[in-house]
Parts: C-alpha cells; sequence; structure tokens
C-alpha cells in the first residue's frame, strides 16, 4: 500500500520549477533515499510532496488524501519533517522542542494532555535524548540536536517521516547514529521514511530504494545493487568511481578513482 504518491510533479520557486514531471510511490514501512548533485531538485522535492511551495503543478496523495487540499495541521498529522539546520527561533528545552511535534494532535487552544506527554517521553527515549531534557538547544552537539529533531518529527506520531540532508554537518560517528534511529523507526514501527541525502554510501546502507535525481527528473531508481554504478555515478554525478561491495554488507560502494570529468 502507497503511503505517499506523487503523480506528474513539478515544482520551484518564483523563478520556474526545478522538479519537473516526477512521478513517485512510497510504501507504507518503507526506506527511500533521493539523491543527486547539489541543485538536482532534492530538497525542492521533499518541500513540495508536503504543501510547502507555491509553484506546484501536478498531484500528490498522502494515505490517499490530496496534500495540496489539506490545511497545515492536517498535513502535519500526516507527515513529519525534519529540514535542513532546522532551529527553533527561541531557546527552547529539548522536551519543549519534541512537544512541539504534538501541535497537529491538539486542538485550538488546547493543553497538552497525558496522551501527548507519553508520545513526548516514548519519541525521546527511541531517540535517546530524554537525559538530556533540560538542556537548551546551544549546549547541544550538531548530532545531539539533530536527534531532538527526529523526536520532534517522531511526536508527531504521523505515518510518513521525510527528512532533508540528515547526515548534513555531523561527523561519521553521528552519521551512523542518526540513520540506525532512522532504520530503527522504518523496522520496528512501520515508519516510512524518506530522505533528501548528497552521501550515496551512507544512503545505500540503509534505504531499500535509491531515487537518483538529474536536472529535477529521475534519471535512476531501483535498490542499491541497481542503481550504485559506475556508470550511473558517470551520468549523474559527472565522477569518475570505481563501485566495490561493501566487506561487511555485500552492498555496492563508492571508490573515488579519478576526479570530476566534467570540468
Amino acid at each position: 500500500m502507497s503511503i505517499l504518491e506523487v503523480s506528474g510533479l513539478s515544482a520551484g520557486y518564483d523563478g520556474g520549477f526545478v522538479v519537473h514531471d516526477v512521478s513517485l510511490a512510497v510504501e507504507a514501512g518503507e526506506f527511500v533515499a533521493i539523491l543527486g548533485r547539489n541543485g538536482s531538485g532534492k530538497s525542492t522535492l521533499i518541500k513540495a510532496v508536503q504543501n510547502l511551495l507555491g509553484n506546484v503543478h501536478g498531484q500528490v496523495l498522502c494515505g490517499g488524501e490530496d496534500v495540496f487540499r489539506m490545511g497545515p495541521r492536517r498535513v502535519a498529522a500526516k507527515i513529519a519533517y525534519v529540514p535542513q539546520m532546522a532551529e527553533p527561533v527561541f531557546e527552547y528545552a529539548v522536551e519543549e522542542i519534541v512537544l512541539m511535534g504534538r501541535f497537529a494532535r491538539q486542538g485550538r487552544f488546547e493543553k497538552s494532555s497525558a496522551g501527548d506527554a507519553a508520545a513526548v517521553a516514548e519519541a525521546m527515549r527511541l531517540t535517546d535524548v530524554a537525559g538530556m531534557r533540560e538542556k537548551r538547544l546551544s549546549q547541544l552537539s550538531g548530532g545531539e540536536r539533530q536527534r531532538v529533531f527526529i523526536a520532534r518529527a517522531l511526536a508527531q506520531d504521523t505515518p510518513l517521516l521525510l527528512l532533508d540532508e540528515p547526515s548534513s554537518h555531523l561527523d561519521i560517528s553521528y552519521q551512523v547514529e542518526i540513520y540506525g534511529i532512522l532504520k530503527g523507526l522504518q523496522k520496528d514501527k512501520g515508519k516510512a521514511v524518506v530522505v533528501a541525502e548528497h552521501n550515496v554510501n551512507l544512503a545505500a546502507a540503509y534505504a531499500r530504494r535509491l531515487v537518483f535525481l538529474k536536472d529535477g527528473g529521475i534519471a535512476a531508481e531501483g535498490t542499491p545493487a541497481e542503481t550504485v554504478t559506475a556508470a550511473n555515478v558517470l551520468a549523474i554525478f559527472g565522477a569518475d568511481v570505481d563501485i566495490r561491495p561493501n566487506t561487511r554488507s555485500g552492498l555496492p560502494e563508492i571508490s573515488l578513482a579519478g576526479g570530476r570529468v566534467d570540468e
């Protein structure tokens, strides 16, 4: 069953479309990574499917409902989003930030309930941030902040999680930690996870399906074994590489053999 169905989607900004005629379906409980060069449309696609852009054409259904006809609260009840470099305006405590994920479940002017408290506690437990509940954002490392914002998204209790470059500005240990959390949410909680990612090797290690964008359109789509090939990397990224199997997983990974060939 598809939790997200994108049909003929073109999207962009005042200057025109960045994403062109993209069609894509994400199944319930699936882990999908959107990959491509800078400017290929990854972030634009992630924003467009949750109705965050005004310049769109096509159709997006989430759980069978038309996203472009939903209000923000209804979208937030269906889709949780972790943007790049997410930062609140004020120096909230960790628990307050995670509680913000419950707004779609609360009525107007309604105070937090026991159910909200339970959802927040579970989200913080799953992301291992419960021990820092009283800390302010400025007191946290980059990886800790990312875990907090994933906890906020998880507290929304949605079937679909969208993340824009979740590994950006994180060292290797935090990248593995964050993706381990996301994989656990997919496997143990049945969440559909869609990430826009620049690190092909990282995405291939965790996502079941990879979708490569080039110039705003889908250039390749399939399993890591089907899509992480020297020919695809050359065509999409303009990079001359070797592909070798990972010694632990057997999954394909990129080994740089040369430099860029299109410059």
